[in-house]
Formats: structure tokens, C-alpha cells, sequence
């Protein structure tokens, strides 16, 4: 009975040691095909360029306007807009997810926004909900009318908008 008890101790310990490894032992890295990563990766000093050259184009356009403030007035553009890790999970998590695609969207508020959906191995965009929400209890009201009903397709947007949030010691933030 000893001897058993003690197989079955170190039989836990070994499953416990396996758990916590699996939890904490990584570096908690999404896994990554580098060959297929490869065909979107430029330098730095290219990515910086490409951003110091749209803020040129735009000032140079804001030049040759009448209306000097009709791009900011219809077209609020911003330098960048940030995702959280959960945003971009949420899509890449989506049954058939191959990648993002990014559109570019004008709010009520005539800001430019990039509105990001997931897209299949074909390149469709897939057109489902990306994020089940919690129905909470509510004390007499059942379950099916404490939330409004919800559209089934859903995107991400919402960024956080640049300038207002930047990485102002960014090499890509434009001067």
C-alpha cells in the first residue's frame, strides 16, 4: 500500500510539474510560420521612410488645397491606430482565420479609422461574430432580454488613434 501510494504521488507531482510548465514554461509567443511571415517584413529604416513620405504627401496636399482645413474637416486621418493583443486574437481565432485584412472606414465623426476583419486561405473575409459576450443575471429579467440582440458578422475598430496615443520615440512616428 506504501509503495502504491508513492507511485501515485510522483505520478501527481509529475502531471503538476507538466501543468505548470505548460502554463508559465513558454514565452508566451503566438506560434509563428517564418517563411510565411517573411513576404510582409521590411526594415525599419524602410518602414520610417514609408511614414515620413505620407507625411510629406499629405502636407504637400493640404498645400494645394483652397480650403486648407478640408482634409482635417472630411478626412481626419490619423498617423496610426493600436489594436490590443486581444483585438487581433479575437480575428486570427476565428474558425478558418488565415489573416487580416485592413480597411480603410470614415466614422460619424469624419475620422479615418481602419476597420480589420479576418480572411480565409482564399482571401474572403469571413463574416461572423469574433467576440461571445457574457449575458449577465439580472433579478427578474430573464437571460434573453437583459442584452440587446446582437448582430452575428462583426469587425475590429476602434483603434487607438495617433497622434493622440503615439510611441513618440518611435523610428516610424513622422516628425
Amino acid at each position: 500500500m506504501k509503495r502504491s501510494q508513492t507511485v501515485l504521488y510522483f505520478i501527481i507531482l509529475i502531471l503538476l510539474i507538466l501543468l505548470i510548465y505548460r502554463e508559465f514554461g513558454r514565452d508566451g509567443g503566438i506560434p509563428v510560420d517564418k517563411e510565411r511571415a517573411k513576404e510582409h517584413v521590411i526594415a525599419m529604416e524602410e518602414a520610417a521612410t514609408y511614414t515620413r513620405a505620407f507625411a510629406g504627401a499629405r502636407m504637400e496636399l493640404e498645400k494645394q488645397l483652397q480650403d486648407t482645413a478640408y482634409l482635417t474637416r472630411n478626412f481626419n486621418l490619423p498617423v496610426a491606430e493600436s489594436f490590443n493583443r486581444h483585438a487581433i486574437a479575437a480575428l486570427l481565432n476565428k474558425k478558418g482565420a488565415d489573416g487580416i485584412r485592413i480597411y480603410l472606414g470614415l466614422n460619424p465623426k469624419r475620422e479615418v479609422v481602419f476597420v480589420l476583419v479576418p480572411v480565409d486561405g482564399q482571401g474572403k473575409d469571413i463574416a461572423e461574430k469574433l467576440v461571445a459576450y457574457e449575458t449577465p443575471w439580472v433579478p427578474g429579467v430573464s437571460r434573453a432580454m437583459a442584452l440587446p440582440p446582437a448582430e452575428d458578422a462583426e469587425a475590429m475598430e476602434r483603434g487607438h488613434r495617433c497622434p493622440h496615443t503615439c510611441d513618440l520615440e518611435s523610428p516610424v512616428t513622422a516628425p
